[in-house]
């Protein structure tokens, strides 16, 4: 029978299936051909892949890990245990996992994920700068608050959720992928850190800062252990940036050394000056900067505090996102 070709997320359970062999990823990527290679990263690849389930043929995501880079093995086994554990529908979900030999007797792991075609939000709100420019559109204001609280939620869920709560580490725009109906899925969940409340991390980072520079919380840099707060901070970065439409790692004129710099500068009254000529939207200017500008900015530059214990937490970042949706809302229908 020939299988049908589908996209259908129900296909995807929310426990691993058996393991997939070599062989099967090998078919699925045509010998992992150039020409089906969608991303690379610090360790490894991403192809993309169709997949045989249930006698549907479904289009996966393949990650496979380059085993030579340090940290790898590690970082499949922490991604693996993370990965099994979730269920939200703002977290790209895992298929299966392979792990075993390739064709040449050498060592391969890999994860099968579902596959999320849309582009990351980092090629959707830097599109200029990418060679791929034209496949993407411009992300209208409201679109960016949808997708901020998308984040917003999926972290809600890791950290609040379940038990033991999971530290992503590495939140950054690369790392949050778009579907066809521009909703936002939190993903790479290789240098998480699982959560044991009962006796807290005591591992110093000094060896190495889990994360993104840019992105990272000040006090990983001093070897302060991993923790949700970072997570906090890495969002509020995010979030400027979204609205800002500048990288973390951008130069900024006039002495300032940060992002947090460039929009504390303009925090209150010149907000309209930094946000991004792209997040347009309709309707009274002002009207829009009382209830969505300012309100977003002021809660980016809350999750961005120097100080950990002053960050505020998912779950209220979450309320004060739905609270600006829903005022914006009752005046767009007013």
């Amino acid at each position: 029978m020939k299988p049908n070709i589908v996209d259908n997320e129900n296909l995807f359970p929310y426990e691993m299936n058996e393991m997939i062999s070599y062989a099967e990823l090998q078919a699925a990527t045509e010998s992992f051909s150039p020409a089906n290679l969608i991303g690379s990263g610090s360790f490894g690849n991403v192809y993309i892949g169709n997949l045989i389930i249930d006698q549907n043929l479904v289009p996966i995501a393949i990650k496979v890990l380059n085993l030579s880079q340090r940290g790898a093995s590690r970082s499949f086994l922490t991604e693996c245990d993370a990965l099994r554990r979730i269920r939200h529908r703002k977290l790209v979900k895992v298929i299966t996992i392979c792990s075993g030999s390739d064709q040449n007797g050498d060592e391969f792991k890999a994860l099968v994920l579902e596959l999320i075609c849309n582009g990351s939000l980092d090629e959707w709100l830097h599109a200029s700068t990418t060679a791929i420019s034209t496949s993407y559109r411009r992300i209208n204001l409201m679109k960016r608050l949808h997708i901020a609280l998308d984040v917003a939620e999926a972290l809600e869920y890791l950290h609040h959720h379940i038990v033991p709560p999971i530290v992503h580490c590495d939140i950054k725009p690369s790392n949050i992928l778009l579907d066809d109906d521009m909703v936002a899925r939190v993903t790479d969940f290789g240098l998480a850190k699982i959560m044991n409340i009962a006796e807290p991390c005591k591992e110093s980072s000094s060896f190495v800062i889990k994360g993104t520079i840019g992105y990272v919380a000040p006090e990983y840099g001093a070897g302060s252990p991993v923790s949700m707060d970072g997570d906090i901070y890495s969002y509020g970065v995010l979030l400027l940036e979204m609205f800002t439409g500048r990288r973390p790692t951008d130069n900024f004129v006039n002495g300032m050394a940060s992002l947090i710099d460039y929009v504390k500068m303009a925090y209150p009254n010149n907000l309209l000056e930094i946000l991004d000529t792209n997040a347009t939207y309709n309707g009274n200017t002002q009207d829009m900067t009382q209830l969505v500008v300012y309100p977003i900015f002021r809660l980016g530059l809350a999750c961005c505090k120097e100080s950990p214990r002053e960050r505020m937490k998912m779950d209220n970042v979450v309320m004060e996102l739905n609270a600006i949706k829903k005022a914006f809302s009752a005046h767009t229908y007013a």
